[in-house]
């Protein structure tokens, strides 16, 4: 468990909740506050494409990428990186996030439904996760190494 990841997600979360913004964990630590024991490279979390300029006025001074449309590494979505106390936080805008199927190459949309998040503990401090089937369903399309990792220690526990 990473010291970096706990101080940047305390910062972020009191941020977040004090700005009443919905947010969803997702990703790596996801895949770890779910069971799985990869170390924590970055935090991935989604918000509303809305809460967007609320965030951003807060944290200028971290932003290491811009807000603005992406499409790389299998993703295409409008997202922006922090760097907080060399602790990388990538901030994504929920709609029309799309992903590439590593099998075939097409394009899926990825549904963040905010009211499906559940909460959960990293390091004593309680945040909202996707849920295990939908990070497993979406890491299986991905296909990258990490994602099938992150499926292959997953999978289990979102069996229904």
């Amino acid at each position: 468990m990473s010291e970096k990841v706990k101080v940047a997600l305390n910062w972020l979360k009191g941020l977040l909740e004090s700005e009443n913004i919905e947010y969803q964990i997702v990703g790596g630590l996801a895949a770890t506050i779910h069971g799985g024991s990869r170390e924590v490279a970055d935090i991935d979390l989604y918000i509303h494409n809305s809460d967007a300029k609320k965030v951003l006025a807060h944290v200028s001074q971290y932003v290491s990428k811009p807000l603005t449309h992406y499409s790389e590494y299998g993703w295409d979505l409008e997202y922006f990186q922090l760097i907080y106390r060399n602790q990388k936080v990538e901030i994504g805008l929920a709609q029309h996030t799309k992903i590439q199927s590593s099998l075939d190459g097409s394009w899926h949309q990825l549904e963040i439904d905010f009211s499906k998040s559940v909460v959960k503990s990293y390091q004593g401090i309680e945040l909202q996760v996707i849920p295990v089937h939908q990070l497993v369903e979406y890491k299986r399309i991905l296909g990258r190494e990490v994602d099938l990792i992150d499926v292959q220690q997953l999978a289990s526990s979102s069996a229904p």
